[in-house]
């Protein structure tokens, strides 16, 4: 049953992220702050955990190994997947899927802004978690 409903989940992300990858990205809200590589390196150091502003339902969670684990409010499992850096971007890919890359800002204190093509600034909007 675990499986099952951890393929659904994966499913789901990826095959949003892939329909979705056509789309060129929102642009960021007014007065957001670009992260260069050295900021996302010391931002994701150490675990860290970020949920998506329209509902907090889609959470990420961020290890210092290059690994994050995707959940969503409504489903009962998490799906594993990777994260890298390719040049200013970071780029994250669910279990075996296509790696999508985006530009990492900083709206405010505990706020940041993942500009991943084809979802809205709500989407992209991700508050940082205890």
């Amino acid at each position: 049953m675990f499986t099952y409903v951890r393929l659904i989940l994966s499913g789901m992300m990826l095959g949003s992220l892939v329909a979705c990858a056509s789309e060129p990205p929102a642009a960021p809200p007014i007065g957001a702050k670009r992260l260069g590589v050295a900021e996302i390196q010391t931002l994701l150091a150490q675990p860290i955990r970020f949920d998506n502003s329209i509902t907090g339902g889609l959470s990420y969670a961020f290890s210092p190994d290059g690994t994050v684990g995707f959940s969503m409010r409504m489903m009962p499992a998490s799906v594993a997947g990777s994260w890298k850096l390719d040049g200013e971007k970071l780029c994250i890919a669910a279990e075996r899927g296509n790696w999508e890359c985006g530009a990492f800002y900083r709206l405010s204190s505990g706020q940041y802004y993942f500009d991943l093509p084809g979802y809205g600034a709500d989407y992209n909007t991700l508050n940082r978690r205890p």
